[in-house]
């Protein structure tokens, strides 16, 4: 089942600027954190404090290609918020799908996306024996909403005691 989301009053930071092979052009790195709802992390909620678990906090990263202009222009620097360089919002969408992206290096070689991984088991998430892959890009559109996947629970070992048998207790 997918749950959409969708969170636009939290700021778009720049964390990193990184630079490529051409050195007119950049990468920024982008990063937002959105409260998750209680709905989406019940285990979180009521593990509170609990780490990796009851953390209420999604950390987005995205990463924009821009011009040397484009950074000069806007005045674009680390821990800059984006919206507000831009005199617009934006936000950063998560969209899960089962599709993974394919790319070819400049050396020939063919590159592709890893799939969505359990950070404390390592365990690759899939739905239905399928992979997720997690895409996150920038939008304008406050409208846009986040697409989530949820995933199997093929970790979670459930162990069934079975009871003693009775004795019959004299009273």
């Amino acid at each position: 089942m997918s749950e959409t989301q969708n969170n636009s009053t939290v700021e778009v930071v720049v964390d990193q600027i990184l630079s490529t092979s051409n050195p007119d052009i950049f990468q920024l790195q982008l990063r937002q954190e959105v409260e998750k709802p209680v709905e989406s992390n019940m285990l979180g909620f009521f593990l509170q404090g609990y780490p990796g678990v009851g953390d209420s906090i999604e950390k987005r990263v995205a990463f924009q290609t821009v011009s040397g202009q484009f950074i000069t222009e806007y005045e674009i620097e680390e821990d800059t918020n984006l919206g507000e360089a831009l005199g617009r919002e934006c936000q950063l969408i998560v969209t899960e799908t089962f599709s993974k992206r394919v790319w070819t290096n400049k050396d020939g070689s063919t590159g592709e996306q890893s799939p969505k991984m359990n950070p404390s088991t390592q365990e690759v998430l899939k739905k239905n024996g399928r992979e997720i892959f997690r895409n996150c890009e920038l939008s304008f559109d406050m409208t846009a909403e986040c697409t989530y996947i949820e995933h199997d629970k093929v970790g979670a070992i459930q162990t069934v005691v079975a009871p003693a048998e009775a004795e019959a207790l004299s009273f």
